[in-house]
């Protein structure tokens, strides 16, 4: 709870610098689930907040997370970025730390005049910890891929 009120928080103070570029989107892919994710661009980084429904070996899970992500680079309308972040999950008796590092690439469709709207790919590796207890949730390394639809204004 604390580090949702930090992020809160974070997301309060970064959403009143923030310009005319912030953007809401939703995702999905493997492991199967759903996530809706709010994000801020920064100086060096960009944020993006994500709430998520996961189903992972049977177990359904309900997940907070934070990512930083660098644009590295940009080609028209393609972005590629970098990143990573945590994220906290709770469900199937347990709850799981996400640790992970992320590369996507966004396409933005502002030459066929629907500038906010950008579709994006993205591979993720990291690792899971059992904050509960539940050894099989534990595991290093994980892999995740993903598939989204992105809305700016």
């Amino acid at each position: 709870m604390r580090r949702l009120a930090i992020a809160l928080a974070l997301l309060a103070l970064a959403g009143g610098a923030a310009q005319a570029q912030n953007w809401f989107g939703v995702r999905s892919g493997y492991p199967l689930g759903v996530t809706l994710h709010y994000g801020i661009p920064g100086g060096a980084f960009d944020y993006r907040f994500s709430g998520r429904v996961v189903s992972v070996r049977g177990d359904t899970r309900v997940g907070f997370g934070v990512d930083a992500l660098r644009t590295l680079g940009v080609d028209g309308d393609l972005r590629g970025y970098a990143g990573g972040g945590p994220a906290v999950e709770v469900g199937g008796g347990d709850a799981v730390l996400d640790v992970h590092a992320l590369a996507g690439g966004a396409f933005r469709f502002r030459e066929l005049g629907l500038d906010p709207l950008a579709v994006f790919a993205e591979i993720s590796l990291g690792g899971q910890i059992s904050l509960g207890g539940r050894s099989g949730n534990t595991r290093v390394p994980t892999l995740g891929a993903a598939i989204g639809v992105d809305w700016y204004f």
